[in-house]
Order: structure tokens, then sequence, then C-alpha cells
């Protein structure tokens, strides 16, 4: 019983860690926010992977040295060939894939959908009141923000210029925000961003996109809280590419997918295991 039971600690702390560093990624907080601005701080840019590697490890040493310190290795190893790791796992992964599939479907059907763009006028000071806008504004380029996440490879670089009413003055608060991304080629030695062109002086810009509430990293803010600059709470970002809407639910597909068919693939592995142990 008490084999069963510390079993199950060390593997729920375990899938709560993967959960959690994944949340981190996606909400840009605690460990992976930590990671990703200290390499932004001295290389201009942050590897993905890395980062949530980085974070991950971090997150499981403290259950590490607690399962060094304790002797407690022989114990898992041993606890590892319950009776009912196979059908637990296969239950997970078939949790986990069906997840998966719904977030997926709800995503495409998402996807397929009409939907009217509504106009958005902040000199008129106009409320949203959907997600899909054409918005005009004054573009603020003296605020400007960007920073890259290197991915295979290639760094992709994302900037936000802060849209306004023409009324806006320095020390208000700013509002809205347009995304924008591209690919970016790392230098040799990867080590710096690529300079940018000089800032344009402000200008009136009509853009349709779709609005995400909150949307604004903690990197950006964090330039701006650094600069004092007011920032609305929340942000709205006006993100301009065509999946923004959404990609939160295909992102969840594809991490349930490979969950789930990891726990598959571990419960036929303990499965043939079993198996072996018997017949010997």
């Amino acid at each position: 019983m008490m084999k069963s039971g510390l079993k199950w600690v060390i593997w729920l702390y375990f899938a709560a860690a993967c959960a959690y560093i994944f949340y981190e990624w996606y909400s840009y907080s605690g460990l992976f926010r930590l990671a990703a601005e200290w390499q932004l701080e001295h290389f201009g840019s942050y590897g993905l992977k890395l980062t949530l590697i980085v974070s991950l490890l971090v997150l499981l040493s403290p259950a590490a040295v607690l399962i060094s310190l304790t002797g407690m290795q022989d114990q898992l190893r041993s606890a590892g060939s319950g009776a009912g790791s196979p059908a637990i796992f296969a239950l997970l992964g078939v949790v986990a894939l069906a997840v998966a599939v719904g977030a997926g479907w709800y995503g495409y059907a998402k996807s397929t959908e009409t939907f009217e763009v509504e106009s958005l006028d902040l000199s008129k000071g106009d409320t949203p009141r959907s997600t899909h806008v054409t918005i005009t504004g004054i573009a603020r380029t003296e605020y400007v923000v960007e920073f890259g996440s290197k991915s295979a490879g290639t760094t992709t670089l994302d900037r936000y210029t802060p849209l306004t009413p023409p009324t806006w003055r320095p020390g208000q608060p700013l509002v809205y925000f347009m995304k924008a991304n591209m690919p970016a080629d790392i230098p040799p030695g990867g080590s710096s961003m690529p300079t940018l062109p000089q800032r344009t002086p402000a200008f009136q810009i009509t853009q349709s996109g779709v609005l995400v509430r909150d949307g604004l990293p903690g990197a950006v803010r964090e330039h701006y809280r650094k600069n004092n600059i007011a920032i609305a709470s929340p942000p709205i970002v006006l993100d301009l590419s065509s999946d923004a809407e959404v990609r939160p639910f295909f992102v969840i597909a594809g991490v349930s997918g490979a969950v789930g068919f990891l726990m598959l693939i571990a419960a036929g592995a303990a499965t043939l295991r079993q198996r072996r142990l018997s017949q010997g």
C-alpha cells in the first residue's frame, strides 16, 4: 500500500509540474518568464524548447533531491511494476486524446464560422462589442516594443505598437496594441536581435484583426513598467494573425494529443513488462 501511494504521489507531482509549466508558457509567467527574460536581457531572444526544459527541471529538482536523500529510488522502481499501472496509463491516454479531439473540433468549428467585422474608431471613443474588428487609431511608433522567440534556428520577432485616439497625451494609459510578427534571421553567433529601421513619426492607421483581451506578454509589460509608461488593465491586443482566435484550442489539442499518445505507449510498455515478469 505504501509503495502504491508513493508511486501515485510522484506521478501526480510530475503531471502537475508539466501542466503548470504549460500554463506558465501560455500565460508567460513564473519560472518560464524568469528564464525567458534572462535570455532576452543577455541575448535579445529566447529559445522556447530550452526555456521549457530548464523550467521543468527546476520545478522537478526538489522532488528528485527528496527521492535521492530518502533512498526511495528502489521503492519507486518496484512500485512501477504494479498491476494497475497499464490500466491507469491507458485511461489517462484515452482522456487526453478525448480532450485533444474536443479542443481540435471546437477550434476547427470556430475557424469555419462566419462573422461580421466591426468598425472601431478610437477617435470616437467606441467600445468594441466583438473580437473581429477593423480599428482606426494613431500608431504611436515611439512606444513600439519588440522581442523575439527562437525555435529551430529561426527567431520570430513580435512587435507591439500602441494604438490611441488623436487626443491621447503622454502619461495617459495605453489601452490598445497592434501585434505583428515576422521571421528574422539570426546573425552569426546568434547573440542579438537584428537592428530595426529608425522609428517613423506617429501616423493614423486602419487595420483589421482579432482583439485579445489581456494579450500583452509579460516581457512587454515589464518594459513599459521600467520606462514608467502606464498600461491599462487589462490591455487589449489587436492580433493580425488570422488564427489568433482559434490558436489556443489547437495548442491544447496538440499538447493533449502528444500526452495521450505517450500515455498509451507507457500502457503498452507496462503491459509487456508485466507479461515478461509473469513468464519469468
